[in-house]
């Protein structure tokens, strides 16, 4: 199955391509959160072939929902929604840490855009390695 994953964020999204049967995760190029957002994310859709979309789900530390966890689910829906894809969270605290900390042991300058795109795979990666018969 082709999955999608989603970091979001209330400016940029990172974006991350999967497939359930080979495990392969490829980061694709943060979006930016406007106008056009839907359109870029229906033509990611329908070009890749994706059957659902994992969003990562923003508790706070002490695993509870907040406005950030609020408004992802709102954002969701009406992706499910308006999309028609079927559309799965995923616990995504501290993929933004580490992916900043593991894009910084690279060494270069580090873009914002970089490090959405990181979490997106972090996301989908975490996805990817529950055990089989939670997918």
């Amino acid at each position: 199955m082709r999955v999608l994953s989603i970091d979001l964020g209330r400016k940029r999204i990172g974006v991350a391509l999967g497939d359930t049967e080979n495990y392969v995760v490829v980061g694709l190029p943060t979006l930016t959160n406007n106008k056009d957002l839907l359109d870029k994310l229906k033509e990611i859709i329908v070009r890749e072939n994706i059957q659902k979309l994992i969003i990562g789900w923003p508790k706070t530390m002490s695993g509870q929902n907040g406005e950030q966890t609020n408004y992802t689910q709102q954002w969701g829906d009406r992706i499910k929604r308006i999309l028609h894809i079927d559309v799965e969270y995923i616990d995504e605290r501290l993929s933004s840490k580490m992916a900043r900390d593991s894009l910084e042991s690279l060494g270069g300058s580090l873009k914002k855009e970089d490090i959405d795109q990181a979490a997106a795979v972090l996301i989908l990666q975490g996805y990817l390695d529950r055990p089989k018969n939670s997918i």
